[in-house]
């Protein structure tokens, strides 16, 4: 009678871990959440709470496309100068006089075109992601400061600025545009075929080139969709600062990459989530709003950012460990 009492104790502590386990991000969440509105009255205002959204929409969007790449088993530490690149292009064709939706597909096409390079680098030319990403990350950098000739790019294009000013049902467009992403990304991974190999790709490479699949064409295709994603994120930004600049983007991939890890990704490939990532980057948004609004100084940011960023990539590497036991 003990030994079975034993065992359904034993099987009952084992389900709460595992649900614990499942669902740790959601609570990490509700507690931020609980513990922000504790410690400023001024969280839950309109005012915050839309600041929130914009600030952290496009950051967003770059996780989502980072996120493509991670389940690959790779890594893109080139986002967010590709999202520079891309708002400065934008910008550009912009005071040159073209129209503002012509302008927006170009500049998308070369954050796609930068992608589709560090794919091809990574999967043709056989260069590990995190050193073709890292050096490209510095040539789309230069690239950009090239075009701007270091300067900011100003432009006069009234209709281009709605998309990061304006708002529908109170909310900000830019975070119905990261809604909409969101939801196209999650079908993609979860609905489609092409989805599927990428998400196998990480899993197990060879597995699927076994298969017959081609996994040089769908990992090069997670990047090429990465910068696709970080020049939608430049073009949104872009709109929202009413300029372009390089330093927009700045420290992007590592917020993207720590959403990724916060919403229980991992380096590894094969793990990881729409939903998560979106969870990851609310966390992470949090984590920076109210320190700021607690007035904490940005360089304790900086501090705390990578201790959480420590803290997921250890909690996600524990995972998967314990998964593989």
């Amino acid at each position: 009678m003990r030994t079975k009492e034993k065992i359904n104790e034993t099987s009952t502590k084992g389900f709460i871990l595992n649900l614990l386990s499942k669902y740790d991000k959601y609570l990490m969440l509700f507690l931020f959440v609980v513990i922000s509105a504790a410690m400023s009255d001024k969280f839950f205002t309109s005012e915050n709470l839309t600041n929130l959204l914009k600030q952290n929409a496009a950051i967003g969007i770059v996780a989502f496309g980072e996120l493509l790449v991670i389940l690959t088993g790779g890594i893109d530490l080139s986002v967010g100068a590709t999202a520079s690149l891309s708002g400065i292009m934008v910008a550009t064709f912009l005071k040159d006089g073209m129209a503002w939706p012509v302008a927006s597909l170009l500049a998308i096409g070369v954050g796609s075109l930068a992608g589709l390079a560090n794919g091809l680098a990574v999967t043709v030319a056989k260069i590990t992601p995190f050193i073709v990403t890292l050096a490209s990350m510095t040539i789309y950098q230069g690239i950009g400061l090239l075009m701007s000739k270091g300067r900011q790019v100003f432009f006069k294009n009234p209709d281009f600025l709605v998309m990061g000013r304006e708002y529908f049902l109170g909310i900000p467009l830019v975070a119905w545009i990261w809604l909409g992403i969101a939801v196209i990304v999650a079908i993609f991974l979860g609905k489609t075929i092409f989805g599927r190999f990428i998400r196998g790709i990480g899993g197990n490479k060879e597995a699927v080139r076994l298969a017959g699949i081609s996994t040089v064409f769908y990992e090069t295709m997670a990047y090429t969709l990465s910068g696709a994603l970080a020049g939608v994120a430049g073009v949104i930004m872009t709109s929202r600062l009413t300029l372009g600049t390089n330093v927009l983007g700045q420290g992007w991939e590592l917020i993207a990459i720590a959403s990724v890890m916060v919403g229980g990704g991992n380096f590894i490939g094969g793990i990881g989530s729409v939903g998560g990532t979106v969870v990851g980057v609310i966390i992470l948004g949090l984590i920076g709003n109210i320190m700021n609004l607690l007035g904490i100084s940005i360089y304790w940011q900086q501090i705390i950012r990578g201790l959480i960023i420590l803290l997921a990539v250890f909690s996600s590497s524990r995972k998967r460990s314990g998964a593989a036991a």
